[in-house]
């Protein structure tokens, strides 16, 4: 079964909105967005600048007066097959503008957008080598043919000496006549003629997301569902590797010399063309390194056939100081494709401009498209060109780069542990973010993890300070700003304020402040001073030791205030809200390692993989999204488990509910169990030792079981069955099925023990009197189903679906799936010692039931105390140091004793109980220590 979850489901608008980034702007100007926002008006410094393509600005009056005059004018627009002045216009001012700068001659093609200009020059690339292969095999035919002639007009004769000689060039023999020489190099040629032509890109590139574009573009998530295992493209880095893969892509057909008369090796280059960006955008705002700008020189050196393509579509026409970056770095550019800021920010048009000696002419036929070559992109564009001309655009980014990067440098020397790099030229900048995988905050690490950490900061900077900035696609680490050439240097003070806000806050742990907008609360900030009390993630654990996992869910607020004290400052409602916002974005994360040592010595190490949802929310997603959403979390933690190399995973909670106690992995590995047999186990020790200190005989009381049709419930009836008097067997109304279940399970426990001879309390009795007489003598089957039918008929086992039939009962077991309490006071008896055990988690019956019934002892079931492990904690399970609840420690348990193979999967057996009850004992886990809900409401009981 194949789960998707997380940001690869997500649409584009989801993915903004998760951040608080899809809001709605009325107006630009320049640098600035108008944003309306709760009934305010705000002006909003935007460094995205439409991703590149606003170098001049938003609505730059002088292009928008361009564009009024041409459509006040009327000009045709689309007169596809007649002379277009304006477009030629474009392409002379352009081509002549590339000659100042380059000194070549290209011919211009014009387009609509930075991917097409890609696909273009890749086309004609692939074009260029398809004319090579043509005009070979031709030749090869015309070389034949003056073979033939000469031979036929006595002018060469071939002698044996050549034929032995073509013999061991093609390595084939035997060749003694025309026509065997013939097809030996027809044979050969055809072979090197069909070799596929190859494409070469760099690591981290980004050329667009057509088909032909995309598969030069690095990002996997874009371009494996669209183009997998591409072989005529291939991604450069290592320079010196690729240097001599290009020498793998070199073949050679045959031709016949003859001054003197010789077979010889003609080169075919397979390599038809290499893309690169001299800054790359998407990919992190990084520059062309040294190592492959000095490979591009060798490239057009050693192989001339091959076609360079500078993609300046992002970087280009003065952003970075320079009109054209290949040039500036004495980078070879045979094609060079020009888009975004050629537009001027209004309209959508691009160029590929191709070298007039590789140009051909008929490509205009074999690329062509309806909404080229219009007059008013042409017009746009040509104001553009003059604009940035005239306003030495050049000069004016140039500056602003250095105030920028002067003014970010010194941010990271002041935030070493927040920025890893400041990098970039001009109007395109890049600000690398550290890692903060190892962030003390939970939170801020598992959105580290998940690549939406600059989001979260994109999102803050927006909402709070009026910024706009983000992240690049390809490397999420990184938030790029890209600002017009007019942009006022007197806001970069403002914009490196804000990011210092941001990073104290992240180092101050601060997340509520930094993710509050997405809820639209106003914090106060926490003293940066105060220390938050952040559990312990990792300890020193020894190589070798056996892994398994634990796989949790949150139980409620405090749980998550424990994982992530940052959340403490939200209430109730406030987290609820935050976390469905943010859950979409995020995956299990490990929550915390711990070293597990038993008493036999036997050490193991267990990573708790947490799942950022809440029993209220999966219970909401079993009824209404059939548990879609919790299933995929699971199944995730799960595959991340096992790359972890666990080799047992447990399950907690609804995550053992939602997966059918674990067969979601019957047929898989790692090993799986759902914690139920040592949750049965510690809750029944833990009754039998504090019934009798709590002053119940067991034997005589009546023990209600609620959640009785529940697999926990079943076997904890099974097992009790033996020791009470009476059983109360309380369950949702519907559930009529199940119980019968139960009832067989119970009937079934009480035969063997009478067949055993095993003691117990009043119904061990009650059977032990009417099973005698007939053990051996009668089918167990039958006898099973008349005790079923007697006990029932006593009211020795009672089945109801109302709750406050517990009033009747001693001792009360709850283990419902229920997100929310379930017990009121009404529902308990008040003038007898009653003992509850609460298996619930989260919780059954409330922790302050103790202050209105004195009478009543509260324990917490399935808690194990852990003996030689007394500082052992985990985060989020809001126990104290040296507990652990049972469904996590039967995890442990199974690790220390080696036991990597499924145990309590499906349908839990009292043998497993029996088991692990063994278990326990040998490694030193208690399970029959009293665990009071609240030290305080129960000293007050």
């Amino acid at each position: 079964m194949q789960i998707r979850i997380g940001q690869e489901i997500l649409s584009r608008e989801a993915l903004l909105d998760s951040a608080g980034l899809l809001v709605e702007f009325s107006k630009a100007k320049g640098d600035m967005l108008t944003w309306q926002k709760d009934e305010q008006q705000h002006d909003v410094i935007d460094l995205v600048g439409g991703f590149g393509s606003t170098l001049l600005g938003h609505n730059h009056p002088e292009l928008v007066q361009t564009m009024q005059q041409l459509l006040s004018a009327d000009r045709p627009m689309w007169v596809q097959g007649a002379q277009r002045p304006m477009a030629q216009q474009l392409r002379t001012v352009l081509a002549d503008k590339l000659y100042s700068e380059t000194q070549k001659q290209y011919q211009i093609v014009l387009l609509n957008t930075g991917t097409e200009a890609v696909e273009a020059a890749l086309k004609h690339a692939q074009y260029e080598y398809f004319q090579r292969i043509n005009d070979a095999q031709k030749s090869c035919a015309q070389n034949w043919r003056e073979l033939e002639i000469r031979l036929a007009t006595n002018h060469i004769e071939l002698s044996d000496d050549f034929f032995y000689e073509c013999e061991r060039l093609l390595e084939q023999e035997p060749i003694e006549t025309l026509d065997e020489l013939k097809s030996a190099i027809e044979f050969r040629n055809q072979h090197a003629f069909n070799l596929p032509s190859k494409v070469a890109a760099f690591k981290g590139a980004f050329h667009g997301k057509t088909r032909g574009s995309l598969a030069t573009t690095y990002n996997r998530d874009a371009r494996l569902p669209f183009i997998a295992n591409n072989p005529d493209a291939t991604f450069i880095d290592d320079a010196d590797e690729f240097a001599t893969k290009i020498d793998t892509w070199q073949s050679h057909y045959w031709y016949i010399e003859f001054s003197p008369l010789r077979l010889v090796k003609k080169p075919i280059n397979q390599l038809a063309a290499v893309i690169y960006e001299p800054i790359q955008g998407e990919g992190g705002v990084v520059p062309l390194s040294a190592s492959h700008n000095a490979l591009l020189r060798h490239i057009k050196a050693q192989y001339p056939s091959t076609a360079i393509i500078a993609d300046e579509i992002q970087c280009g026409l003065g952003r970075t100081g320079v009109f054209l970056e290949s040039i500036a770095n004495e980078t070879p550019n045979d094609y060079i494709t020009l888009a975004k800021s050629l537009g001027g920010g209004l309209c959508k048009i691009s160029a590929l401009a191709v070298e007039n000696s590789r140009y051909h002419n008929e490509f205009s036929m074999l690329h062509s498209t309806t909404f080229s070559d219009d007059d008013l992109s042409s017009a746009v564009a040509l104001k553009t060109l003059a604009l940035l001309e005239r306003d030495d655009i050049k000069l004016k980014t140039k500056q602003l780069g250095e105030h920028f990067l002067c003014a970010f440098n010194q941010l990271a020397q002041d935030y070493p542990d927040m920025i890893t790099q400041v990098r970039g030229k001009g109007c395109m900048l890049g600000i690398e973010l550290a890692s903060f995988a190892d962030h003390p905050s939970a939170t801020i690490s598992n959105l580290d993890c998940e690549n939406v950490l600059s989001m979260a900061i994109a999102g803050y900077l927006l909402h709070k300070h009026h910024i706009r900035v983000l992240p690049s696609l390809g490397k999420r680490k990184v938030l790029r700003m890209q600002p017009s050439g007019y942009f006022d240097s007197a806001q970069i003070i403002k914009v490196v304020d804000a990011f210092r806000q941001a990073f104290d806050l992240i180092r101050s742990h601060q997340v509520a402040p930094l993710l509050s907008h997405l809820i639209h609360s106003e914090l106060a900030l926490t003293p940066f001073s105060k220390i938050m009390n952040h559990p312990q993630r990792d300890e020193p654990i020894a190589t070798g030791v056996d892994k398994v996992a634990f796989i949790s869910h949150l139980i409620d607020q405090d749980s998550l205030n424990e994982i992530d004290p940052g959340w403490d400052v939200f209430d109730e409602y406030e987290q609820e809200e935050l976390n469905q916002h943010i859950l979409p974005v995020t995956l299990p994360s490990i929550l915390a390692r711990r070293l597990v040592t038993s008493s036999t010595g036997k050490q193991i190490e267990l990573v708790l993989f947490g799942i950022q949802m809440d029993a209220e929310s999966i219970e909401a997603d079993r009824r209404f999204n059939q548990a879609k959403i919790i299933r995929s979390h699971v199944h995730e933690a799960y595959r991340l488990a096992r790359e972890e190399g666990c080799k047992l995973v447990g399950f907690g909670g609804y995550t053992s509910i939602v997966t059918n106690n674990c067969c979601d992995f019957t047929f898989n590995t790692p090993a799986a169990t759902s914690g139920n047999a040592l949750t049965v186990a510690a809750s029944i020790n833990t009754i039998l030792s504090s019934a009798e200190r709590h002053g119940i005989e067991l034997s005589k009381a009546t023990i209600a079981v609620c959640g009785a049709a529940g697999n926990i419930g079943q076997v904890h009836s099974a097992v009790l069955a033996k020791y009470c008097q009476s059983l109360l067997l309380i369950t949702r109304a519907g559930s009529t099925s199940n119980m019968n279940k139960t009832l067989d399970i119970i009937c079934e426990n009480l035969y063997q023990a009478v067949d055993q001879q095993q003691t117990g309390g009043q119904l061990l009795k009650v059977c032990r009197d009417w099973l005698a007489p007939r053990l051996g003598s009668e089918e167990p089957h039958v006898l099973i189903r008349e005790l079923k039918s007697i006990l029932l008929a006593r009211q020795l086992l009672v089945v109801s679906d109302q709750f406050d039939t517990c009033k009747t009962a001693d001792v009360i077991v709850s283990n419902t799936s229920s997100p929310t309490t379930v017990f009121t006071p009404n529902y308990i008896a008040q003038h007898k010692p009653v003992l509850i055990s609460d298996v619930a988690v989260p919780k059954d019956v409330p922790e302050d039931i103790v202050l209105t019934r004195p009478n009543v002892k509260l324990i917490r079931g399935g808690v194990v105390n852990l003996s030689h492990n007394p500082n052992f904690t985990l985060p989020g399970m809001l126990l104290p140091s040296g507990q652990v609840y049972a469904c996590c420690g039967e995890t442990m348990l199974l690790g220390l004793a080696g036991t990597f193979s499924h145990f309590s999967m499906g349908a839990l057996t009292c043998s497993q109980v029996e088991q692990v009850q063994a278990l326990a004992l040998i490694h030193g886990f208690e399970l029959d220590q009293e665990k009071p809900q609240n030290d305080v409401l129960q000293a007050a009981s």
